[in-house]
């Protein structure tokens, strides 16, 4: 059963009204059902007859009651940086539960993930490599890396959230991958222990997939040969989410049957670091309408929730179905923008959407916003940053308290001259 429905015209959350969780907390507010992502994370790995391991991707959703969630299940942690090494620890992650992958990790932060004893750090460069092998001198241990590969293959995504094509910041030059094995094997504080590659976010076919793996699959025989002790293979996230009833979606067990199907025969650890996947449709945005505007090109719901708390539509104009939480105002023939109260043009959640009516007073909720929602709020315009709610069965838990505006201030100084 989908936990986010209606019953009787009113949208509810596993067993939640929406509309009486919205009584008790300001809006806007996002929530998040336990369910979903529990059962998310069930099925993914029951549709795999291998012996895999989830690192799951915190960036897409760092509260820390989903990390507890997730590391109960026994999923590991992805992170990619130093502030999620150390969310991730508080939440009760150990250092074995942890990779390290990001593009710039300063020395700051990779000392702190060597002392903490993190499962592998997958290395983005030369510079990197050679960094983390000074700082292990430094500390007398030696440190698990992985080599992060950049396939040059085209995931088919959106242009900012591509990251496995040659032109992209992502890994090392597929051309350049014997040399910088050859010169972490002769570095007396590294342990070559993988092979990584990620190729991007919101992938909706197999066919990126297949190519990246094959090509990965190819390379580390090459590297076997060499001579180098290959372990494991990361073969990152980036499996789409359905964003609309119309969105056509790879399989759990399609994903896992592509991923049997090339390393299923191998001796090879097999690492996956799903972030969207799993939390995406956990969650909702509630919001309040404030006004409903009428002009002679548009017709504006004004809601109260802004770019600042939802950054996605603007930033990747990504689409999200929003629906009224009472549901019994009727249909409408009107196209709506539906749009937050900062002063940006760019402050929307949808343009020229059909849905059925509201009013002042009435609360819609905005889908799919369990990843990369929240992660990206700012408080532009002095705005509070909202709550988060998590939602099992019959209660709910406030996850992240509201954080007033009058708590922000307190966070700023006059400099002593003024």
């Amino acid at each position: 059963m989908n936990p986010i429905r209606y019953k009787d015209n009113n949208l509810f959350i596993e067993n939640l009204s929406v509309e009486d969780i919205a009584k008790e907390n300001k809006t806007p507010f996002y929530c998040y059902s336990d369910q979903f992502i529990n059962s998310q994370y069930d099925n993914l790995t029951s549709a795999f007859d291998m012996d895999i391991r989830v690192f799951y991707s915190m960036k897409a959703n760092s509260n820390a009651s989903i990390l507890k969630l997730l590391l109960n299940k026994g999923s590991g942690i992805d992170v990619v940086s130093g502030g999620e090494i150390e969310r991730a620890i508080a939440a009760g992650a150990s250092g074995k539960d942890i990779i390290y992958a990001g593009v710039g990790k300063t020395d700051e932060e990779l000392r702190y993930a060597i002392q903490s004893k993190i499962h592998c750090i997958n290395v983005e460069s030369q510079s990197e490599l050679e960094r983390i092998n000074d700082i292990c001198e430094e500390l007398k241990t030696k440190q698990d890396i992985a080599i992060r590969v950049n396939p040059d293959v085209d995931a088919k995504t959106h242009i900012k959230i591509t990251t496995g094509k040659a032109e992209n910041k992502f890994g090392i030059e597929f051309d350049y991958t014997n040399s910088i094995y050859n010169i972490a094997a002769n570095l007396p504080n590294i342990n070559i222990t993988g092979v990584s590659v990620h190729i991007g976010s919101q992938i909706t076919s197999l066919k990126p997939f297949k190519k990246a793996y094959t090509i990965i699959y190819d390379l580390i025989n090459q590297l076997k040969n060499l001579g180098h002790n290959i372990k494991h293979v990361d073969l990152g996230g980036g499996l789409g989410v359905p964003y609309s009833e119309d969105e056509t979606i790879p399989t759990f067990l399609e994903y896992a049957n592509l991923i049997q199907s090339i390393f299923g025969n191998t001796n090879l650890k097999v690492y996956i670091e799903p972030g969207r996947l799993l939390l995406a449709n956990s969650g909702l945005l509630i919001t309040k309408v404030i006004d409903v505007k009428t002009t002679s090109q548009k017709t504006f719901i004004i809601v109260d929730a802004a770019m600042n708390d939802f950054m996605r539509p603007t930033l990747y104009n990504s689409y999200h179905e929003i629906l009224p939480v009472r549901n019994n105002l009727g249909t409408s023939n009107k196209l709506y923008d539906i749009v937050g109260p900062i002063c940006e043009t760019g402050d929307y959640f949808a343009k020229n959407r059909k849905m059925n009516s509201v009013k002042p007073g009435s609360l819609i909720a905005i889908k799919s916003v369990g990843a990369y929602g929240s992660v990206l709020s700012s408080n532009y315009n002095s705005r509070p940053q909202i709550a988060e709610l998590l939602v099992k069965d019959y209660e709910y838990a406030i996850v992240r308290d509201r954080i007033e505006v009058k708590d922000l201030i307190q966070q700023e100084k006059i400099a002593h001259w003024l």
